[in-house]
Order: structure tokens, then C-alpha cells, then sequence
């Protein structure tokens, strides 16, 4: 089976009207859109890769170049905090299973784990 063929497509806010995405097929001058949001703009930027090269969507990948330039940074700092905020839960979540496999009561875990009975319960029954 033959691999789709990969275009670059670079985003990044409309220097003069912060409310628009600016969406280029790297390589390909002339071929770019905008839209009103991050979402549109992709949306828009696989419509002008299908329409610039005569392909399908689906017989074709996109590898999205996003360009933050001022906005990088808390971006990756907000990605960063929730991804530990996940582990963190994942660390509580089997902690509440370990202590409930021990035995101990929702409202010992609760009081033991800083957490309410109800969301103790909660995260066992998930389980």
C-alpha cells in the first residue's frame, strides 16, 4: 500500500486582526486561507490542500506547522500543567483503589486523602 502523501501547512494568528488564523501550504505559494478560529483554519487548510493538488481529503495527511510565536510559551506551559494535573489524578484515582481494596471505609479514605466521601465513592466506582 502506497503512503499518502504529507503536506506542511503553517498556522498562525493574523498579526493585524488577532480574531483570524492564517493557514499556508508550506512550498506551495498562493495556497492559503484564514478562518475566525484555530478549528476554521484547519478546516479551511485542508480544503485548499485537496483543492490545490486535485486530492480527497482522506487520501492525504497533514502535518500542522503552528506557528505561536508570543503565544508558544504559555501554551506550552498550560499543556505541561495539565498533563502533571492528569498524572496527579491518576496517583489519587490508585491510592483510592489501593485504600478501598484495603478495606478502609469512604470516609477514612476521605479524611485520610483530603477528599469528600461522595467523591471518594465516586472514583471507586469508576473503577
Amino acid at each position: 500500500m502506497k503512503d499518502k502523501p504529507r503536506f506542511k501547512v503553517a498556522v498562525r494568528q493574523d498579526p493585524e486582526d488577532h480574531s483570524a488564523w492564517l493557514a499556508n501550504v508550506v512550498g506551495a505559494p498562493g495556497a492559503q486561507t484564514f478562518g475566525r478560529s484555530l478549528a476554521e483554519a484547519k478546516r479551511h487548510g485542508i480544503e485548499v490542500v485537496a483543492l490545490w493538488f486535485e486530492l480527497e481529503p482522506e487520501d492525504f495527511e497533514i502535518d500542522w506547522d503552528m506557528r505561536l510565536g508570543k503565544l508558544a510559551m504559555p501554551v506550552k506551559q498550560a499543556r505541561t500543567a495539565m498533563a502533571h494535573a492528569e498524572a496527579d489524578r491518576e496517583r489519587r484515582d490508585d491510592a483510592v483503589r489501593a485504600l478501598t481494596g484495603a478495606g478502609l471505609s469512604y470516609r477514612d479514605i476521605a479524611e485520610l486523602l483530603g477528599l469528600s466521601h461522595q467523591r471518594v465513592a465516586q472514583i471507586s466506582r469508576a473503577s
